[in-house]
């Protein structure tokens, strides 16, 4: 009987242990302001999600970065080249430096420049639409001004 106990309890944890990844806590810092965001950033926008899903890759289980792909309707643009939907990548969870998007609601997206240049996340400075109009107004004019 002692034998059984004591070659149950590791099998258990083993069992426990399977599949479960090391995941660590955003330590990033977002930009200060808007200028420096948009510095940062290869693409600025503001758009209205239409849709998020998962690669699938992700969906058929061959991957596991949890990743999502966001799409937005562009309804203004920046920075970037221009289009009128584009679709960035993100984790939704904030634990993990991505945003938690919303579909049919609409965000102020900085877009992380990378081997992809479609990443975004906490760390970029992307918020919700609600209470940016002034960073948006101070966009204006930073694009306005470099453009003269």
């Amino acid at each position: 009987m002692a034998m059984r106990v004591s070659m149950t309890l590791p099998c258990f944890i083993a069992a426990l242990l399977i599949g479960v990844e090391a995941t660590q806590a955003c330590t990033c810092m977002a930009p200060a302001n808007a200028a420096e965001a948009l510095y940062k950033s290869s693409a600025v926008f503001r758009g209205k999600v239409t849709k998020i899903y998962q690669s699938f890759w992700e969906t058929v289980g061959f991957t596991r970065t949890g990743n999502y792909r966001v799409k937005f309707e562009v309804t203004k643009q920046w920075k970037g080249p221009q289009a009128r939907s584009i679709v960035v990548v993100t984790r939704l969870s904030g634990e993990a430096c991505g945003f938690l998007f919303e579909e049919k609601k609409e965000y102020l997206v900085y877009v992380a420049p990378g081997p992809a240049n479609i990443e975004t996340g906490i760390c970029t400075g992307t918020k919700s639409i609600v209470g940016a109009e002034q960073e948006m107004e101070h966009l204006d004019r930073l694009v306005n001004k470099s453009s003269q």
